[in-house]
C-alpha cells in the first residue's frame, strides 16, 4: 500500500506539471493568435490538447490506484 501511495504522489506532481505546462502554451497560443500566427496558434493549441488528455489520464490512474485495495 505504501508504494502505491508513492507512485500517487507522484503522478500527481507530473499532472500539476503537465497543468502549468498547459497554462503556458494556452497563453503563448493566444499572443500568438493575437500577433497574426495563426499556423503556430494552432501548432501550441493541438500541443496543450494533448498535454490536457495526459493529465487527464493521469487523473483517472490516481483514482484508479486510490479505489483499489490491494
Amino acid at each position: 500500500m505504501e508504494q502505491t501511495e508513492q507512485w500517487t504522489e507522484r503522478l500527481l506532481e507530473a499532472e500539476e506539471r503537465l497543468g502549468e505546462v498547459h497554462a503556458i502554451l494556452s497563453e503563448l497560443r493566444r499572443e500568438l493568435k493575437d500577433a497574426g500566427r495563426k499556423k503556430d496558434a494552432g501548432a501550441l493549441d493541438e500541443a496543450a490538447q494533448r498535454i490536457a488528455r495526459y493529465g487527464q489520464l493521469f487523473g483517472e490512474l490516481r483514482s484508479a490506484w486510490m479505489s483499489t485495495d490491494d
